[in-house]
């Protein structure tokens, strides 16, 4: 009985996790990008106030699975970080401005792959 009711859980939160959005908190260059890309929940921000507002909203989003930020915007919005990487779902991926990479975040990414996929994984 608990391997079947372990069954139906999983099986449950695959179905969720198909179904799941992706969603873009990016400068008004970045954002252009992405819409050009096909995503079509993009939130352009124009300070770290309105992104860190904008973050929190999309947390509570119950159809959203992973959330990308740029990584100027995780640096500046306070807490963010680790945010990035203690939460389940949705999942904060931080990604390079337009102009390119400004700090190669390799620790945060291995972080990452190590909590979500139990992977360890040496750069």
């Amino acid at each position: 009985m608990k391997v079947l009711l372990f069954y139906m859980k999983l099986r449950q939160e695959y179905a969720n996790r198909s179904l799941m959005k992706i969603a873009l908190v990016a400068d008004r260059s970045t954002a252009a990008c992405f819409r050009l890309a096909g995503l079509r929940d993009v939130n352009v921000v124009e300070n770290v106030e309105e992104a860190g507002k904008k973050v929190e909203e999309l947390l509570e989003r119950s159809d959203l699975g992973i959330i990308l930020i740029t990584e100027r915007l995780v640096d500046q919005v306070p807490g963010l970080a680790d945010k990035t990487v203690e939460r389940k779902y949705p999942l904060i991926i931080p990604i390079p401005e337009r102009r390119g990479l400004e700090v190669t975040r390799t620790d945060l990414v291995v972080e990452l792959i190590r909590r979500k996929a139990g992977i360890e994984v040496k750069l």
